[in-house]
């Protein structure tokens, strides 16, 4: 006989796992609205301009990662970014500190 995908034997373990796998993931963390704030007033390009940016991503602690994205706004001290993730559905909008930031070739 089967399995049963609908009625798994054990329920509890399945929504484990998949709290597991999301924890993994982990989620980007932006800067405050008072860190972006103290940074300066915002300019938006009339275009989107390609960049290379480190994000922090909380998972159990904080961790860098690299990802390619677009800028659509700044401040003197921090810009916005757009980027796609692989492992999550939809656009992440994250700012970040400036200096964590460079433009694409």
């Amino acid at each position: 006989m089967g399995t049963n995908r609908r009625y798994p034997d054990h329920p509890d373990e399945r929504r484990d796992a998949i709290a597991l796998e999301s924890a993994k993931r982990g989620s980007p963390m932006s800067l405050t609205t008072s860190e972006v704030r103290a940074t300066g007033r915002r300019t938006e390009p009339p275009a989107p301009i390609p960049v290379i940016a480190t994000v922090k991503y909380r998972v159990i602690y904080e961790e860098p990662r690299t990802v390619e994205a677009e800028a659509i706004a700044w401040t003197r001290g921090a810009v916005l970014i757009r980027y796609a993730d692989p492992k999550a559905p939809g656009h992440h909008f994250v700012w970040v500190y400036a200096n964590a930031v460079r433009r694409r070739n």
